[in-house]
């Protein structure tokens, strides 16, 4: 057997009243979104001037796309991007890797950077994921900021080796999805 509930109908007046509250409760709420995010979006026909880095707040991790060096693991990888998306120089960018390394060999490395339009910004994060001998392997994120599409993420995995006292890059792979 089935329950039996009272069914009584609620007057048109109290229900159109309810509908009303909750139709406007509806329009503040989608109000207050639109001015958020108009307050919060970029303009669409320009772009920031800083790096688009947030700081980081974790000590093990390195932020940043300043022209680095190379000094350790996170200054190669940033002299690395900051010659990719900065100086758009695959001459500089290579100063950055190994004599053995097989990055972008050949003219494909500018024809890389030459794809990617000049205004673009661009963001690193980097993590260690552990270290062997000369080596060390780098959690890298690279952030890409073009004007006016979504930003594009890369994930990638780093190889640095330490040689003669200079660190450079050896290996670049892609992290998968």
């Amino acid at each position: 057997m089935y329950a039996q509930f009272d069914t009584t109908n609620v007057s048109s007046t109290a229900r159109s009243h309810r509908h009303r509250w909750v139709a406007a409760a509806v329009l503040g709420t989608l109000a207050a979104l639109a001015v958020i995010a108009v307050v919060t979006a970029p303009d669409g026909s320009t772009q920031p001037t800083g790096s688009g880095c947030e700081p980081p707040t974790d000590p093990d991790l390195f932020t940043g796309s300043g022209p680095g060096d190379t000094t350790n693991g996170p200054a190669a990888i940033f002299g690395f991007n900051h010659a990719y998306y900065v100086d758009r120089s695959a001459e500089q960018a290579r100063r950055f890797l190994t004599p053995d390394s097989v990055i972008a060999a050949g003219d494909r490395l500018q024809t890389g950077i030459d794809a990617v339009p000049s205004e673009t910004r661009h963001c690193v994060s980097i993590s260690l994921l552990g270290s062997f001998g000369d080596a060390a392997r780098w959690k890298v994120t690279v952030g890409e900021f073009r004007p006016g599409i979504e930003p594009w993420i890369a994930e990638q995995t780093i190889t640095t080796r330490t040689l003669e006292g200079a660190t450079l890059i050896s290996e670049i792979t892609a992290t998968p999805a």
